[in-house]
């Protein structure tokens, strides 16, 4: 009796501390509101230091990679280009002895291809890949992603040339540090592919409150016109109460007309029809008073 009420007890006490463990898990809507806090203060912080400017604080926040989950994957993939180089490249070849051009590089026929592609293997995929984890800087992730896509089109090639040598030159075909390296290389360049060609969430909620702050007045909606389609903003005309200029238009054409008559030395004649008809009759209420 005293084993199952300890067991009892025990199942008791195991319930109530999955209980509690459920209890003290965040839900959804707390970690989204905790995830919203943090977006709100990193851009305040941006605003501050750009000086309120929303533009410059995109610019700031684009110049910074938020690795994320990815960071672990890009961890793995430079630890994996470490060990390549000194794993066997081709035979009794290694990784060091293809980025050095060693005598033993040279005894086996290692061609240029597979050279290239070791310091690419050392630069894209080790210093520059530490220097995107430890840098964060957007300059630097594009130089690993654009070195590192390089570098896995040179492991191909590499592993080519190795296939295809002639069986009268020594040395045996790709080795395990060879096919490491190529599947190392692509993981880098992938991972890198899916932060960079993309927006971070801090970017999107700036441009999302520039582009709510670009309708907020008429002067914003004129600057985002031009932006858009590269024309200025045309003033329009109030057109519910026209101007009355046909006695105008006829003055200005009977001065012109008495102008070339007076170079010619011409008589001058009286008003034509046209300008007779265009110019508008008197009001009754004056011809009243004429009569």
């Amino acid at each position: 009796m005293s084993d199952k009420a300890s067991k009892k007890a025990s199942n008791k006490a195991a319930t109530a501390a999955t209980a509690s463990k459920e209890v003290e898990k965040p839900s959804r809507e707390e970690i989204n509101s905790r995830r919203a806090q943090a977006i709100d203060k990193h851009i305040a912080e941006l605003q501050e230091q750009n000086g309120g400017d929303l533009r410059k604080a995109e610019r700031a926040a684009a110049g910074t990679i938020v690795l994320g989950n990815s960071l672990p994957v890009l961890l793995c993939g430079g630890i994996l280009m470490l060990v390549v180089l000194f794993l066997p490249h081709s035979g009794s070849v290694h990784g060091y002895d293809v980025l050095l051009n060693s005598e033993r590089a040279n005894a086996f026929v290692t061609t240029l291809p597979e050279r290239i592609y070791s310091w690419l293997a050392l630069v894209g995929g080790v210093l520059l890949t530490f220097g995107t984890v430890f840098s964060r800087s957007s300059l630097v992730v594009w130089v690993n992603w654009i070195v590192s896509g390089i570098g896995w089109v040179y492991a191909i090639l590499a592993i080519g040339m190795r296939q295809s040598r002639p069986p009268t030159e020594p040395g045996d075909g790709p080795a395990i540090g060879l096919i490491l390296g190529l599947v190392g290389l692509l993981l880098i360049f992938i991972t890198l592919s899916s932060r960079l060609l993309r927006r971070g969430a801090v970017q999107k909620e700036i441009a999302a409150r520039r582009r709510v702050l670009a309708d907020a007045d008429e002067e914003s909606r004129a600057k985002q016109l031009v932006l858009r389609t590269g024309l200025a903003p045309v003033a329009t005309e109030d057109l519910s109460q026209p101007e009355d200029n046909r006695r105008g238009r006829a003055r200005a054409r009977r001065e012109a007309r008495e102008a070339e008559q007076a170079e010619s030395g011409a008589v001058p004649t009286q008003a034509t029809n046209e300008d007779t008809a265009e110019a508008p009759a008197p009001d009754s209420a004056s011809d009243g008073e004429q009569h």
